[in-house]
């Protein structure tokens, strides 16, 4: 059962506040409590709220309109309608500011796979953003 504590309670170290907090909420939740049994602590969340600066923005490398030899990665097979394209794929982190796509495509990075359908333009605008304009067939 998750109990909203303030900050007071944990600055005083006051278990038996702690507890007893607990058999409020468990009472009100559930219609009982056990005041005079143990309460074992299983996790603890905090939340933080304050401001941060904003970090830096930082530019990628810029490039010519063709992505370099170095970010292309082959061909795969992919179905689009229901018919095999051989669709060419591309390494994201090896793609320069002004690079571009036309789809269909693949962009292949360590957790994720952006696909530019047939149709769909891409182009990597100057912080390695993937700026991509949807085909107007869809």
């Amino acid at each position: 059962m998750t109990v909203d504590l303030s900050s007071a309670v944990f600055k005083k170290r006051d278990r038996n506040a702690i507890k007893h907090h607990f058999d409020e909420v468990h009472k009100v939740r559930y219609g009982t409590s056990a005041p005079e049994e143990r309460a074992e602590i299983v996790s603890l969340r905090a939340t933080v709220t304050g401001l941060m600066k904003k970090p830096p923005l930082e530019r990628i490398s810029r490039g010519g309109p063709a992505p370099t030899r170095a970010a292309r990665r082959g061909t795969r097979t992919v179905y689009f309608e229901k018919k095999k394209v051989k669709t060419p794929a591309f390494a994201r982190d090896a793609l320069k500011a002004d690079n571009r796509i036309a789809g269909p495509a693949l962009i292949e990075e360590h957790a994720s796979t952006t696909v530019l359908l047939p149709g769909d333009r891409m182009q990597v605008d100057g912080f390695g953003n993937l700026v991509i304009e949807v085909g107007r067939n869809r």
